[in-house]
């Protein structure tokens, strides 16, 4: 059974024989490719990049196209700060800055970041079929959902 296989039959509480390897890479890959936290979550190349770099040398069942909590921040209006060695941190919230929850935009495939990792997306889909690509975005919302 392939890994994307055992992942889905996991998931859907099947008996598999073995537990589904599925590492969080986070901005490890950045490290994996000699990139910065920065531009490796601003790329969808470079996403691309450390995460075939990953599959390579961690041969994982499964694996996260972004595993970035603030990609969905920031597509619900937040501001973002960034750094070269970790994730960018939250430093504002909308509602904050008199702006009611009317006045929010729902995300879609065009916001913020989320058409870099639905193209990094694309990309590690058509070379690495057998491996599952868990969640094109993980954030707090679709982190509770799989949870």
């Amino acid at each position: 059974m392939n890994g994307k296989n055992l992942v889905i039959n996991t998931i859907k509480l099947k008996e598999v024989e073995r537990t589904p390897w599925v590492p969080f890479i986070g901005v490890h890959g950045a490290k994996l490719i000699n990139k910065n936290a920065t531009e490796y979550l601003k790329s969808s190349e470079l996403l691309v990049a450390g995460a075939s770099k990953a599959i390579e040398l961690y041969n994982p069942d499964g694996i996260p196209v972004a595993f970035d909590l603030q990609i969905e921040a920031e597509a619900l209006g937040c501001q973002l700060s960034w750094a070269d060695e970790n994730p960018p941190a939250v430093v504002s919230h909308p509602l904050a800055e008199d702006i009611t929850l009317r006045d929010l935009n729902i995300p879609s495939a065009e916001t913020a970041r989320i058409p870099v990792v639905i193209e990094a997306a694309k990309e590690l889909r058509k070379k690495y079929q057998d491996i599952a690509l868990y969640g094109l975005i993980t954030g707090p919302f679709t982190l509770a959902l799989h949870l």
